[in-house]
């Protein structure tokens, strides 16, 4: 395992409150400044940030950057494995002194310790064959309701005829306190049983009638090829089908554990369901708020974009960048009571006359603060420019329209948890456009605030009730690039915990 670290100071303006002492964890990608260079968006090297966060006015914000990489730096080298056991720049687990990185979708989950700010170990519980060389991974764990354990699922990958197929499906409970691990083998529902699509990027604990349950958000990616492609040229793209929500009831005394279909989710039709926070502190059922981004999340942006432009002239392009939506997504709430539950929905276009109303263009982040009466989103929007062609082609009935659509900001709002409608009010304090995707909501209500972040546009600070009003902005030239060779884009995930 290769790793080093770097530190270094923000320039801070502003104030940081004596509620927000603590840090701020990021999981960055790396990505090399020679656009000729092909890497998958899940294959970037990975950056974990940092920021501790001293209050005061001004206060101080001390960076310390973690840069862990398999591929010793640089996936083009000469001697890069194709496969990796592990690359962590994309999700962030936290209890106690503990931190688990993971991937957007390949690899094993990274331990990191916190006190030490070092990496312990991968949590890699599938055993990899020849013909099953790369792991996938759960990225947003779930926690039981007093968080002693952490629950996720893990599979083995293997390259079927024309997509990547998942094998060997378990769930891995982790006691956060001693570190010890336990797997139980999954078996699909009988009615959800395609391998290609068996991918869960996010997870939640809940318990009815007096039992535990697990339920794993099936985001459905379908990756053609285990490896990057050795050139990146158009190919045929093979469509994600509808999400579906897997529940499965944990039981000591069984080695296999047998999923079944949440119903209703399957029935949206939407595609890559991906991030969740959950209120199932009743104990008997739960309220889950989740999203769907309406992007195919395990394909990259190369080629011949919807308007016949080539890479090389869409100056904010990059090769192997994150995919862009096909169309606008949606959050839902479903509550679940008593085996009953009801549905609410969240889905909206970009409207340039009526911006108060906010759009629902690719969500990414979704998060309550500590009283559950407020919920924050956010959308990363959408540059049509950086919508391939060959994407667009296997959705041909789902995709915008290129030539009434324009570029839609990326939008952090805020929403009546009960009633998924945005928190309205006459001086616009519930929403905040061009704001990073990035966020993470910190402190205790009445005085809970949230944080936003970008390397390049830094780390803000708002109260909670007014994304109006910035109260503390930090910023460094370090946080954009790693060396001369490469840059950071906007990360997805941030997390904040006392330290």
């Amino acid at each position: 395992m290769v790793a080093e670290t770097q530190s270094f100071d923000l320039y801070v303006r502003g104030s940081i409150p004596a509620a927000m002492s603590g840090s701020l964890f990021v999981a960055a990608a790396r990505r090399h400044k020679d656009r000729s260079r092909f890497s998958r968006w899940h294959d970037s090297q990975a950056d974990l940030i940092r920021l501790d966060l001293l209050p005061g006015k001004p206060g101080r914000i001390r960076a310390r950057i973690l840069s862990v990489d398999p591929w010793k730096f640089c996936a083009n080298s000469k001697s890069a494995r194709p496969f990796y056991p592990f690359q962590p720049n994309h999700g962030l687990n936290i209890e106690g002194d503990s931190l688990w990185a993971t991937n957007l979708l390949f690899g094993a989950p990274l331990e990191v310790d916190l006190r030490t700010w070092k990496p312990r170990r991968s949590l890699a519980e599938v055993p990899l064959r020849p013909d099953a060389p790369q792991l996938s991974s759960t990225s947003h764990f779930a926690f039981d309701l007093d968080r002693r354990y952490a629950y996720f699922h893990e599979s083995a990958l293997t390259q079927g005829d024309r997509t990547v197929l998942a094998e060997n499906l378990v769930i891995v409970r982790l006691d956060t306190k001693t570190g010890t691990k336990r797997t139980w083998d999954l078996q699909a529902p009988q009615d959800d049983p395609a391998a290609e699509g068996h991918n869960f990027h996010s997870a939640f604990y809940f318990e009815e009638a007096g039992k535990p349950f697990l339920g794993l958000l099936r985001t459905g990616a379908i990756v053609e090829s285990l490896a990057p492609h050795s050139v990146p040229a158009d190919h045929d793209v093979v469509p994600m089908q509808p999400s579906t929500i897997w529940i499965v009831q944990l039981d000591d005394s069984r080695s296999t554990l047998v999923a079944t279909l949440l119903p209703g989710i399957r029935q949206l039709g939407a595609i890559a369901l991906s991030h969740l926070d959950v209120d199932a502190s009743s104990r008997n059922g739960f309220v889950l708020y989740a999203n769907y981004k309406q992007a195919d999340v395990a394909e990259e942006t190369h080629g011949e974009n919807l308007y016949g432009e080539q890479p090389a002239d869409v100056a904010e392009h990059y090769s192997g960048m994150i995919v862009e939506a096909i169309n606008y997504g949606m959050v839902f709430r479903y509550h679940r009571v008593n085996g009953q539950y009801s549905l609410r929905s969240f889905s909206r276009a970009y409207d340039s006359q009526r911006t108060s109303l906010g759009h629902s263009w690719l969500p990414i982040n979704i998060e309550l603060n500590s009283s559950r009466n407020r919920l924050f989103c956010s959308f990363a929007g959408f540059r049509p420019r950086l919508l391939p062609r060959h994407i667009a082609r296997a959705y041909r009935d789902a995709v915008v329209d290129i030539h009434r659509i324009r570029h839609v900001p990326s939008l952090l709002m805020r929403f009546d948890p009960a009633t998924l409608v945005p928190d309205f009010d006459n001086q616009r304090t519930y929403l905040s456009y061009t704001e990073p995707v990035a966020f993470a909501v910190a402190g205790d209500a009445p005085n809970d605030f949230i944080w936003t972040f970008s390397p390049e546009t830094g780390l803000k600070l708002y109260r909670s009730h007014d994304l109006s009003q910035v109260l503390c902005h930090a910023v460094s030239p370090y946080l954009m690039n790693w060396r001369d060779t490469h840059f950071r884009p906007d990360p997805a995930h941030m997390v904040f915990a006392h330290t």
